[in-house]
């Protein structure tokens, strides 16, 4: 059994995941999760989401992941401004490289094979026939 497409489809499939960012969303999920726990140790479940959630009271793992993510792109990105100079392209030409034309000669395609000479020169018969209804 040839094992080798599943194997790459995995390999691609984690390569878009990181890709994307989806290891920082699974350890944000995470560090929510926590959140969520210690949070609702004080007060009701509803009170834990929400203080979860609403960025004012962020956990040292959130902290230690915002910090990451926003090393990990400034990394990404280059310098502000890039320069860009042209040089002028000189082509220089070798004789005896020219590429000859093919040499064209006239086709003509013969009767089709699996259509005999008189099917395909007679039309249909006048009137089409219609079923009657009773």
């Amino acid at each position: 059994m040839n094992f080798r497409r599943p194997i790459m489809t995995m390999v691609m499939a984690l390569a878009l995941f990181l890709i994307a960012g989806g290891h920082w969303a699974m350890l944000q999920s995470v560090a929510w999760a926590g959140m969520v726990k210690d949070f609702s140790g004080s007060g009701t479940i509803v009170e834990a989401v929400s203080k979860t959630l609403d960025g004012k009271h962020p956990c040292s793992m959130c902290k230690k992941i915002a910090k990451a993510k926003s090393s990990e792109t400034s990394e990404e990105k280059g310098p502000s401004s890039v320069k860009a100079e042209k040089k002028a392209e000189v082509f220089v030409k070798v004789s005896g490289s020219e590429l000859h034309l093919p040499v064209s000669r006239p086709f003509a395609y013969g009767p089709a094979a699996f259509v005999s000479m008189p099917e395909r020169f007679f039309a249909p018969p006048v009137p089409v026939p219609i079923s009657a209804r009773s």
